[in-house]
Parts: C-alpha cells; sequence; structure tokens
C-alpha cells in the first residue's frame, strides 16, 4: 500500500497569524504534496474569535471580527488546495462561534453567530473539507496509524498526556504552541508530537506569563505507512525554515 504524505498545522489565530509561517507553510506544502496531493490537516484554531471571548476586556471586544474571518478562511481555502483529502480539527478557539450560536441571550448576537457557523459549513462544502468538533473524543482524526486533535492539555506535560491518552501510534496536536515530543514507556509504541503554532509568539495578553517563552513557529509533516509512520518537525529557525522535502527509501 502507497504511503500517504501528510502537512498538520495549526494555531493559526486568524488576523493574529504571523506572515512569516504562513508563507513558509504554503510553499513547502505545496511542494512537498506536489501534483499528486495527500493529506493535510488544520489543527485547530483557525480562527481567534478574540472579540467574541467570555470576559473579553475593552481592547479584544474593540477588534474587528471581520479581519480575523478573511485572515481565517483566506488561509483554509489556500491550505485546502494542495490536499485531496482535508481535515479541520476545531479549536477552542473557533469553537466560540458555536458556543455563541446556542448560549447567549442576545438574539443579535445569535444570529450573527449561526451565519457564522454556517459560512464555515460553506468553506468546508466548497473546498470538500471534513469538519470535527472541539471535542476530545469527537474531535480526533485518525489516519492509520496516526491520530490528529487539536490538543487538550495546556501543561507542560501536554505531550505526555497526549501519549498516554490516545493509545497505540502517534497523535499530532497543537493548542499549546510549542514544540515538543514524547514517547511513553509501553509495549505498543505510544508517541505525541506537540507541532508548534503559525501565529505571532508575542500576543500582548501573553507579556507576563513564561508559557510563551515554549511558543515555537513549526509545523508537523511525514509519511503514514501501511504499518507505521514517519513524522518530521518544520521548525523555524531565525526567521527561516529549512525541512528535507525529497524523501528515499535506502
Amino acid at each position: 500500500m502507497k504511503p500517504i504524505k501528510f502537512v498538520a498545522a495549526g494555531d493559526v489565530h486568524g488576523d493574529e497569524q504571523d506572515p512569516t509561517t504562513i508563507k513558509a507553510l504554503l510553499a513547502f506544502t505545496k511542494e512537498y504534496l506536489g501534483k499528486d496531493g495527500g493529506l493535510v490537516v488544520c489543527l485547530g484554531d483557525l480562527w481567534d474569535f478574540r472579540a467574541i471571548r467570555r470576559g473579553a476586556d475593552d481592547t479584544d471586544q474593540a477588534s474587528s471580527l471581520q479581519r480575523d474571518w478573511d485572515a481565517g478562511e483566506e488561509f483554509i481555502r489556500e491550505f485546502f488546495k494542495f490536499g485531496d483529502e482535508r481535515i479541520f480539527l476545531r479549536g477552542n478557539h473557533d469553537e466560540r462561534i458555536f458556543d455563541m450560536s446556542t448560549n447567549v441571550k442576545s438574539g443579535v448576537a445569535r444570529d450573527y453567530a449561526l451565519d457564522g457557523c454556517a459560512n464555515i459549513e460553506t468553506i468546508m462544502k466548497e473546498t470538500r473539507g471534513k469538519m470535527y468538533p472541539y471535542d476530545s473524543r469527537a474531535g480526533v482524526y485518525k489516519n492509520r496509524s496516526l491520530t490528529f486533535v487539536h490538543g487538550y492539555g495546556a501543561s507542560m506535560h501536554g505531550a505526555k498526556q497526549h501519549a498516554d491518552a490516545y493509545g497505540a501510534g502517534a497523535v499530532l496536536f497543537g493548542h499549546t504552541h510549542a514544540i515538543d515530543y514524547f514517547k511513553s514507556v509501553s509495549i505498543d509504541s505510544r508517541e505525541a508530537f506537540n507541532v508548534g503554532c503559525c501565529c505571532s509568539k508575542f500576543p500582548s495578553y501573553m507579556r507576563g506569563n513564561m508559557r510563551g517563552l515554549r511558543w515555537q513557529h513549526g509545523w508537523a509533516f511525514g509519511l503514514i505507512h501501511e504499518h507505521g509512520h514517519d513524522v518530521f518537525q518544520a521548525k523555524e529557525r531565525n526567521g527561516k525554515f529549512i525541512v528535507p522535502t525529497n524523501m528515499k527509501t535506502f
């Protein structure tokens, strides 16, 4: 059975995206998958939706939802062009619009959110993408030995938590904006890859939080074999990404 090439990236955060990372990711995906295509996975937090965050301060509430919408949509439409299988795993930020469509008292806000949810469904239909909810059980995409999720733990030990939680094989996730790896002590191989982020590493709300020092720009890519996988990490170094694109078997 022919190996499946894949690229997995996430944490774009709409208009908070990092232009250098996005440009490099799209150029890499086009070259790596080529004309044959492959699997592209958006690991979530495609949008930021800070303006509708519960407890949002005046600055966040005043931010433009339209810029956020446009930036996220532009990216996913471009990213999905390169795959023949396209997966969107909603993140906790993306889920804000879906929560707002059912959990707010204001009819105006609810109607806006319903329109937003419908717009996302339209994007998925037009790009032939498959969308999964933000849910640690239902928001899981599996392809042979690889599992993809947005991410459901933000501690320093997130990779270990995901390796333990999602069983044999490897799980790829985002959410923490860090790059990390963990392999469990287990008779059946259990690995987790925290793949980094595609957004700004220096948002104002993280100024007083040391967790932001772990944030790194990057994405994962590789091959899914009939039995097993090869996962590689693209990582920014001084504003550049140096990644292999020509895989050979010896």
